[in-house]
C-alpha cells in the first residue's frame, strides 16, 4: 500500500503511475489472499524458502551417536540434539530431595518458558460399556479439565497422546503354551489347535494402544511467586521450589485423573520418558524398554524429505505428519466416541507377497490450552452475535443456504449455554496433529489413506499433510507439549 502511494505521489498522478500503482496493489492482493482456507501464494513461497534455508544448514538431518555415519562431515551436520527440539532440556533437580522427578523446561524464542511432566494413563478400556457409561466418563474428564483450568491451578494446558503400534503377542503365547502343557485330556487337542491358529491369524493384525497426558506449567508470575515462597520456606535453590510446586500440582492432577475414570496413572521418570520418545520416533523400540534410554541418546537418526521423514539407519521407518485444523472438524454435536474410528478403528495393512500384514502405526496428539471462563464467555458471546446476524441477513435477502450457517449458529449457542455463569466450565483452545508411520513409502501412502478414511468417519473433513517440514512437525507428536501458538485468550 505504501509503495503504491509513493509511486502515485512521485509520478505526479500521471496515468502510468496510476496504472503501476493499481498493478502493484493487484499483485499484492493476489499473492496474499487465502482462497478456500488454503495458504496464500506468498505464504507458500515463504514456506518453501524456509525449508530451502533449513536444508542448506542441514537442519533436516540428525545423526544419533550410534549411527555409523555419526561424525562423517559429508553425512552428519554435527547437531548434538535434533534442531526442532530447540531450547528444551531436563530441569536439574539433583540435591533438591525430589530427584525422582523428571521435569522438562522449554524456553524457545517467541513463547513464554514452560515446564512439563509426562504421565501414562490406562485410559478408558473397551468392553461391555454402553453409551451412558461412556458419556459419564466423558463428563468426568470434562470436570477434570475444568478443575485444571481454575485460576488456583498452575496447569494451564495439557497434551493428550494416543499411540497405536503392533501388539507383541509373545507373553500371551508363552502363557498359552504353559497352560497347554498342563492338559492331559486328548479331547481338548482340537480346541488347542484352533486357538493356536487364531493366535497366528491375529498376531500380525493386533494393535496395542497407549495413552499419555503431558501437564504444562507456564512460567507465569504467580508460578514463580509460589516457587520462590517454597524455596524460602525450605531454604532450597529456586529449582527446588520449582520442583516442589510442579510435584504438588502433578499429584493433584493424577488424583483427579484417576477419579475421572482414567485407570492407573503413572508419573514417568527420565528413562521412561526417554523410552517413550524413542519408541514414538522409531517403532523398533518397545515403549516399555527403558533400561538404556537417556536424554542424550533417545533421539534416533532421521533425514527429512518433502513428503515424509526417514527414521533409523539400517531398518528405516517412514513417517508423515498432518495437522487437523479446527475448521476441519464438523460443527455438529460430537459424542464421547466421536474419535473412536481414528483411535482404534483404522484397518491394518493386509500385506502382499513382499510385505507381511501389520497394523497401522500412528500417533494422535491433541494440545489443549485453557481459557478462563470470563474470556471464553466473551468470545462465545461475540460468536453468537455474529452467527445470528449472518442468519438474519440471509433471511432478509431470502437466501437459502446449505445449512452451514444454521449449524455454526447452533454450535456457538451451545457453547454459550455451556459457559453460563455457575456452570463451572471454562474455555479451551486446541490443536491436533497425527503422525503415520510405514515400512516404505508405498506402505506409508496406504497407511495415510486408511487414516484419512477413518478421520472421515470421525467428523474430520480433512487432514492437512505437511510439505517439506515433516521432521519439524513430528516433534508436535512427542510428549513435549508442543503444537499450539499463544493466542490473545491464553497469553
Amino acid at each position: 500500500m505504501a509503495a503504491a502511494l509513493a509511486i502515485y505521489l512521485l509520478g505526479g498522478g500521471q496515468a502510468w503511475t496510476i496504472a503501476t500503482a493499481l498493478t502493484l496493489l493487484a499483485a499484492v492482493f493476489a499473492t496474499t489472499m487465502e482462497w478456500r482456507d488454503k495458504p496464500s501464494l506468498a505464504a507458500r513461497r515463504a514456506h518453501d524458502l524456509r525449508n530451502w534455508s533449513r536444508r542448506r544448514r542441514g537442519e533436516h538431518t540428525y545423526r544419533n551417536p550410534d549411527d555409523p555415519a555419526h561424525g562423517d562431515p559429508g553425512l552428519d551436520p554435527g547437531w548434538e540434539f535434533p534442531p526442532p527440539l530447540g531450547n528444551t532440556a531436563p530441569l536439574s533437580v539433583a540435591g533438591t530431595g525430589l530427584d525422582e522427578m523428571f521435569i522438562l523446561r522449554t524456553a524457545n524464542p517467541g513463547e513464554r518458558p514452560y515446564y512439563s511432566v509426562v504421565t501414562a494413563v490406562d485410559g478408558l478400556a473397551d468392553g461391555l460399556r454402553g453409551d451412558a457409561a461412556y458419556a459419564a466418563m466423558s463428563a468426568a474428564f470434562g470436570s477434570f479439565l475444568a478443575q485444571m483450568a481454575r485460576t488456583s491451578s498452575h496447569v494451564r494446558g495439557l497434551q493428550v497422546l494416543h499411540r497405536s503400534v503392533p501388539h507383541d503377542m509373545t507373553r500371551h503365547s508363552r502363557w498359552a503354551h504353559t497352560r497347554v502343557k498342563r492338559l492331559h485330556d486328548a479331547r481338548l487337542l482340537p480346541a488347542v489347535e484352533s486357538y493356536g491358529t487364531l493366535i497366528d491369524t491375529l498376531t500380525p493384525l493386533a494393535e496395542e494402544h497407549r495413552t499419555f497426558v503431558v501437564l504444562r506449567f507456564p512460567q507465569t508470575e504467580a508460578f514463580m511467586a509460589d516457587t520462590a515462597r517454597q524455596a524460602r520456606a525450605k531454604d532450597a535453590p529456586i529449582t527446588g521450589g520449582i520442583a516442589q510446586v510442579v510435584r504438588d500440582e502433578t499429584e493433584r492432577a493424577t488424583r483427579l485423573l484417576a477419579m475421572a475414570g482414567m485407570g492407573r496413572v503413572d508419573v514417568l521418570g527420565e528413562r521412561r520418558v526417554c523410552a517413550v520418545i524413542r519408541a514414538l520416533l522409531d517403532p523398533r523400540f518397545p515403549i516399555d524398554r527403558h533400561r538404556n534410554a537417556t536424554w542424550n541418546t533417545c533421539w534416533p537418526s532421521y533425514i527429512g524429505g518433502r513428503n515424509c521423514v526417514a527414521v533409523g539407519t539400517e531398518t528405516r521407518w517412514w513417517t508423515r505428519v498432518g495437522h487437523i485444523r479446527p475448521r476441519a472438524i464438523e460443527p455438529v454435536a460430537l459424542g464421547p466416541l466421536w474419535l473412536a474410528p481414528l483411535l482404534t478403528g483404522v484397518d491394518a495393512d493386509p500385506g502382499d507377497d513382499d510385505i507381511a500384514p501389520m497394523p497401522t502405526i500412528r500417533t494422535l496428539s491433541v494440545r489443549l490450552d485453557f481459557v478462563p471462563a470470563d474470556r471464553a464467555r466473551a468470545a462465545a458471546k461475540g460468536d453468537v452475535t455474529a452467527d445470528q446476524a449472518r442468519k438474519a441477513k440471509e433471511r432478509e435477502k431470502g437466501k437459502l443456504d446449505d445449512g452451514s450457517t444454521e449449524v455454526l449458529a447452533d454450535a456457538s449457542e451451545r457453547r454459550r449455554q455451556d459457559l453460563m455463569p455457575g456452570s463451572g466450565h471454562h474455555g479451551v483452545i486446541y490443536a491436533a496433529s497425527i503422525a503415520v508411520t510405514g515400512r516404505d513409502p508405498d506402505d506409508l501412502d496406504r497407511a495415510c489413506l486408511r487414516v484419512t478414511e477413518a478421520a472421515g468417519e470421525s467428523a474430520i473433513t480433512e487432514i492437512d499433510w505437511c510439505v517439506g517440514d515433516h521432521d519439524v512437525a513430528m516433534f508436535t507428536t512427542l510428549p513435549l507439549a508442543r503444537g499450539l501458538a499463544a493466542t490473545p485468550y491464553t497469553r
